[in-house]
Formats: C-alpha cells, structure tokens, sequence
C-alpha cells in the first residue's frame, strides 16, 4: 500500500513538471529600458521634472547604431536621457513611461540627484515615493545639484562610461557627505531631523568635444533641516563637519609652519571622533567632542630635517590648530547660523538621557542647540615622515640640525 501511494506521489509531481509552463511572467532584457540614474527638478507651475540616464543594451559591444536621440554612445553601450514632468513625482513617471516603447526598470539605478531649487521646496514626497516603490534602491547614492539635475543625467564624463558611474565611484570613494537613500530618510526622521548631503556641479572638460562631455566635481556640502535644504558650506566648514561626524576620509592637509619657510603636507591615514553628551546639575548642556586623527608626511618644502623632534612637534601643533579652525567653522555656520544639528548631537543626548531630551525635543533646533556649548579636545599623531628623511632639493649644509 504504501509502495502505491509512493509510485502515485511520484506520478503527479512528474505531471505536474511537465504541464509546468516555467517563467510565465518572465520579461526579457530587451523589453526593458534599464535606468542608471534619477534627477528631480522642480519647474514652473508647482511641478515636478524626473529625468532618467538609460541605458540600451542591445548596442552593447558595438558602439552607436544610428540616431536614438540620446546624448551619444560608446563601444559598450549607449546612454540616453530622458524626462517628464507631471504634478508629482509619480505622475511624472507615469507621464515618462509613455514616452517609451519598453517597461521602465529602476532596480539598477545606484544614484539619485535632487536639483538645488527641488530641494528648498522640500523632499519629503520624493524620499516617500523612491522608498515606497518596490523597483528603487535604499541604498541609491543621494546627491545635490548646482545645477539643474536633468543637465546632469545628460552627461557622458570622458573618464567613465555615464555620469551615473562617475557618482558611483564617488559614493565608494566617500567624496563629500556619503550619504544613502535609506540613511537619508532616517536622518531626516530621527531626533535631529537634520542631514547632510554632498553637493555637486558640472566643470569644463579640457578635451571634451562638446559640453555632454563635461565632468562632474564635488563643490561643497549642503544641510538639510528636516526635509528642506536651509544652506550650504564651504571647504572648510565642510571638513569641520565631516571630522566631528566621523565622515572624513580622504583629506591631505597643506599648511606653513611657523618656525619656517615652505610648507609641509601631512596626508591624513585615519580619524575617530567621539561625542560625549553631558547634562549639569545647573541645566547647562555641553558636548565634549574627542578628535583623535593620525598622518603621515608627504611634502616638506621647509629646511628643517624629518628626524627633528621639534620639527615633527611643530606639526603636530599647527595641523592640530587647524584641525581646530575647520571644527570651529562648522560650528559657527551650522550652530550658530543655520540652526540645524546636523552633527547629530540630538542622537546623542536622546540615547544617554532620553527623558531630558524628550522635554525639550520641540525647541532643540530653534533654542537649545544653538546655545549648547561644544568643547572640542584633538590629538594627532604623525605615523611616517615618507622615504626622504631630508628635504628634497635643499643643500644639505642648509637644513637645520637637531
């Protein structure tokens, strides 16, 4: 009996593999318009602009067949843009779709550029429209503009294969505020309700053919109080903020000393910064704000010798005070002027006394973060003076002796 039920068992599941008809909802590549990146931008009459960087497979390896109406091809592929406009972000996409003859395919797109005006407005609608349809990445790149964002989709860098490539690897690079689709909203949402995102421009290229073939440089960061980019700041103030939020990654400080001629260029190897929240028992709020950030010596133009412990120590002392000068702008400008945490410093006070912070959570912006007093402790270490233990270029009988 069970040797029947066994050979019946058998039986139906062969029936059922052979009745089978396999990918009955599969879609090939070629019914697809695959997107590489995203721009929003805000236009007259209250609407909103999506412009999308394609890419078309079928003249992968084969360079440009014909006139597609794009911005041009390569030997791997083409890319075009595309954009419409509609009431909301949605409708714009909607709108885009029916401009194409293959289904829209967003699952490959690793950046997304926000134009500058379509940031003021706010962003609360795009972030909720890119997390909540399915095909978006969380982990997408977000960025910034000077620049309208569908001028950016339009480009064709000559170093990569899109502009979409080109602010991927600045993502992995950790140019700028790295910042994700996912963090973004989470950011906006926590106790700062604050963020930060890499601002980014078109640049000429020397030898580009035609301004499709300009570049793309990072200019700066822009802070966002809750859902609306309130200001932006500059190269100093950028790094000041970048060091206290444990963001800085690739940095060469250049400075003079000021024992001495010339310049010395100390390339930064790894920065740790710590956030200690404290709450007096007289109502004062204050943040102490560790720095630690170690280097090693890439350029001495000074006639002073390497080995000197002296002259290591006077390093050490200037790049610390200029550690300092950045760290003290940032807080000038996003404490003092713009009025948003975009340091973070709420998380902080909300995990070591979330009661406290809960009583004073709706003025945090507005009162109390302003007035929070920062006192900022830095120690840099100088790990390797490079492979030239003497100044190059400099008679020896002119460098100072220990």
């Amino acid at each position: 009996m069970r040797t029947g039920k066994r050979l019946l068992f058998h039986w139906l599941l062969l029936l059922f593999a052979v009745t089978s008809t396999g990918c009955w909802d599969r879609r090939e590549i070629n019914d697809l318009a695959i997107v590489l990146a995203v721009g929003v931008d805000r236009i007259p009459n209250n609407k909103t602009m999506l412009s999308a960087q394609i890419f078309y497979p079928k003249v992968a390896g084969g360079g440009p067949q014909g006139n597609t109406g794009g911005s041009g091809g390569n030997a791997i592929g083409q890319t075009i843009m595309m954009s419409a406009d509609g009431v909301t972000i949605a409708d714009a996409m909607s709108q885009l779709q029916g401009k194409l003859s293959r289904s829209l395919f967003w699952g490959q797109s690793e950046v997304i550029i926000i134009g500058k005006e379509a940031a003021a407005k706010g962003i609360q609608s795009y972030i909720d429209f890119f997390l909540r349809y399915i095909q978006f990445r969380e982990h997408a790149y977000m960025y910034v503009s000077n620049d309208k964002a569908v001028d950016l989709i339009k480009l064709q860098p000559p170093l990569e294969r899109s502009s979409a490539e080109v602010l991927r690897e600045m993502g992995n690079l950790k140019l700028g505020a790295q910042i994700t689709l996912k963090e973004l909203a989470q950011k906006i949402d926590g106790a700062s309700q604050a963020a930060l995102m890499t601002r980014i421009h078109i640049i000429p290229f020397a030898t580009a053919a035609d301004a499709t073939h300009n570049n793309i440089q990072v200019s700066g960061i822009n802070v966002f109080n809750k859902d609306k980019l309130v200001g932006s700041l500059e190269e100093r103030a950028s790094v000041g903020i970048l060091t206290i939020c444990n963001e800085l990654e690739t940095k060469i400080f250049s400075f003079p000393v000021n024992t001495s001629a010339g310049y010395v260029s100390v390339n930064m190897l790894h920065s740790q910064t710590k956030i200690v929240p404290h709450i007096e028992k007289n109502g004062i709020w204050r943040i102490e704000l560790f720095v630690e950030m170690n280097g090693e010596l890439v350029l001495n133009t000074t006639d002073q010798s390497n080995f000197d412990p002296q002259f290591i120590k006077q390093i050490k002392t200037t790049w610390t005070q200029l550690i300092r000068g950045d760290i003290d702008a940032s807080l000038q400008r996003v404490q003092k002027q713009l009025k948003t945490d975009a340091f973070g410093f709420a998380e902080e006070f909300y995990q070591h006394y979330p009661k406290e912070f809960n009583q004073v959570k709706e003025r945090w912006n507005d009162q109390v973060f302003p007035e929070l007093q920062v006192n900022v402790h830095i120690a840099t270490q100088i790990y390797r003076i490079g492979k030239s233990t003497v100044p190059q270029g400099v008679p020896e009988s002119s460098i100072r002796k220990k």
